[in-house]
């Protein structure tokens, strides 16, 4: 084949949110069915990664301008991290606050909060609130009873063990956690009891790397 008419165009098209995800009965966000959530604020991926919801997690400073740059890009639900922790109960009000008006469908807790606080958030919100839980600890019967709509389950290696206990505990509270890599794990965190999955994609870097890949290889 000549240069002239070789086909250069590299793509990442093949990159997915994993099929097996939709094994997950999903979680109700008033007209939405949520199966998929999107953990990134990659506006890139939100385009072409067809998941249910978006997930945003800044590691940097929390930005509202962000936020709303990435909802109204969005054609569907957002959920917003709206901090949490022990001596930020204020901060976390405000920010919960400036995420719904602001078209959050659902702002997450993402620092370990006592039920005492999470019960003041609840009286100055009015949307979904969505608790994250990070190692076994957490007083799940006290934060449901305090206001917790949705559990997030992010213990690590331990997530699906994780998420069953949570619905031992809590059986009529929704539960998306996340799943991992692989379908293997997605499909033994739904059997847990996960109601929806939280996907983590894979970094541009890596997506880039296996494109090349292909290509050096001659697979495209």
């Amino acid at each position: 084949m000549s240069i002239q008419t070789q086909d250069y165009t590299l793509s990442a098209k093949k990159f997915e949110i994993p099929e097996s995800i939709t094994h997950s009965p999903g979680i109700r966000f008033g007209d939405h069915l949520i199966k998929s959530v999107l953990l990134s604020t990659d506006l890139s991926y939100i385009q072409s990664l067809h998941a249910d919801a978006v997930m945003i997690m800044n590691p940097f400073e929390k930005s509202s301008k962000l936020d709303k740059v990435i909802i109204d890009f969005s054609n569907k639900p957002v959920f917003c991290d709206a901090g949490g922790g022990f001596l930020r109960e204020e901060q976390t009000i405000q920010s919960a606050k400036t995420a719904f008006e602001i078209g959050a469908s659902g702002v997450v807790i993402s620092k370990p909060t006592s039920p005492d606080i999470i019960a003041r958030i609840r009286k100055e919100i009015t949307g979904k609130l969505i608790y994250t839980v990070m190692y076994d600890g957490e007083e799940v019967e006290e934060l449901a009873d305090a206001g917790v709509d949705v559990f997030n389950i992010a213990t690590g290696e331990y997530t699906a063990e994780s998420v069953a206990k949570v619905k031992e505990l809590v059986p009529n509270v929704p539960v998306m956690a996340s799943g991992g890599p692989y379908d293997s794990t997605i499909l033994e965190t739904i059997e847990m009891g996960a109601d929806a999955i939280v996907f983590n994609p894979p970094t541009a870097t890596e997506i880039l790397r296996s494109v090349f890949d292909e290509y050096r290889h001659g697979k495209r």
